[in-house]
């Protein structure tokens, strides 16, 4: 399962690097706004209808934001849960798959739960993290996940921050499989020593990505040196954050590049000097679970300067592979981008030692057996 095509694409990436091993995959997701079943990378989407067209949108954007602003939202979230259980067992039913990979255990588990007790199929459960940040803040989401997760035949994390949050609910095994790049890095074109330094920021303009901070910092930057960000994704904050910037006067210095392809994204880790993400705890409890565009950004040798928060430092070593700097801290991340910028040195050093750390740790060569190791321990070969 996928809660989004955007958002699972490093779900889409395991699935087709896995083919070549013989294993066949298909795919059950939310319908969006009615979307048909189809057919992607080889494999059968089957796409769930759970709502009327104008409002079958829940997961788009996030759905603990929508929750939280629309209480009505919950009836979406009801259905959500009902129709896709009895058409997940309708449809395994028919197919008959040996194993069940719940992506997103809260609520999907409990869509799987059914089908997995009454056709003895086993699951492997996945967690991302959202869902268990959501299980610090709703005692209910806790209970049902400690209920959960013993039935899982193998449990898997996206990094040690999430691995801690699942063996704080219950004490089971739980194999950290990070996730691999999505995209195919770049290299990097030259630079004049004239061209203004371009910051980049990755990911969907929503809350918790902590953007807001970004844009603070950036005035405090442009005290001292001339500098561009460019911003690329699109999320329901993309108002708010342009009104922001409108307000700190940053129009000329900002560019809102909405939501990119692959070719286009590579293009902009390849193009920027420095790549930041200010990922913070938001007022929902989320954070991080992992930040693959930190990965894809080291796969470009660039310095990150990140937030030290949620599974971020998995990825970034202090002061080796880029600057870990306080949460919603907006001076911090000011002096962290003019310390990189006024020692061109440094930031290269860190470009390189990121791309040795995810040559080690995020590799598909190691993280691939990873998978085929998870999956043939919850069939029993």
């Amino acid at each position: 399962m996928t809660e989004d095509e955007r958002d699972g694409a490093f779900v889409r990436e395991t699935i087709v690097r896995l083919q070549p091993t013989g294993a066949k995959f298909s795919i059950f997701a939310p319908a969006y706004e009615a979307s048909p079943t189809h057919e992607l990378d080889g494999c059968t989407v089957h796409r769930f209808r759970y709502s009327p067209k104008p409002v079958e949108n829940l997961v788009r954007d996030g759905a603990p934001s929508k929750l939280q602003k629309q209480p009505l939202h919950y009836i979406s979230a009801a259905l959500y849960i009902l129709l896709g259980t009895i058409q997940l067992f309708w449809i395994c039913w028919q197919t008959k798959p040996h194993l069940l990979h719940v992506n997103w255990p809260f609520p999907h588990g409990l869509m799987a739960w059914p089908t997995s007790k009454i056709l003895r199929i086993p699951m492997v459960f996945t967690f991302h993290g959202t869902e268990l940040l959501l299980a610090k803040k709703f005692g209910f989401v806790a209970s049902i996940l400690r209920w959960l997760l013993p039935q899982a035949k193998v449990v898997t994390a996206n990094s040690s921050f999430t691995q801690k949050l699942i063996q704080s609910l219950v004490d089971v095994p739980v194999s950290v499989i990070p996730y691999g790049l999505t995209i195919e890095p770049k290299s990097c074109p030259e630079r004049s020593p004239e061209t203004t330094p371009s910051l980049l920021f990755v990911g969907r303009l929503i809350e918790r990505k902590g953007l807001k901070y970004l844009l603070e910092a950036l005035p405090l930057v442009l005290q001292e040196r001339a500098v561009k960000l460019r911003i690329a994704g699109k999320g329901d904050r993309e108002a708010d954050f342009k009104v922001l910037c409108q307000s700190l006067n940053l129009d000329d210095h900002v560019e809102f590049l909405g939501f990119l392809s692959r070719e286009a994204l590579a293009q902009e880790y390849a193009s920027c000097d420095i790549f930041v993400f200010p990922s913070i705890v938001d007022s929902k409890g989320e954070s991080e679970g992992l930040g693959i565009v930190a990965i894809e950004a080291l796969a470009h040798q660039k310095p990150v300067i990140a937030s030290a928060n949620g599974g971020i430092p998995d990825i970034i070593i202090a002061n080796q592979t880029g600057l870990l700097v306080p949460e919603k801290d907006s001076t911090a991340l000011a002096q962290a981008i003019l310390q990189l910028l006024s020692d061109p040195q440094q930031a290269a050093t860190m470009g390189k030692a990121g791309l040795a750390h995810i040559q080690e740790r995020f590799s598909w060569e190691l993280i691939l057996p990873m998978w085929e190791n998870a999956f043939q321990k919850a069939i029993g070969f």
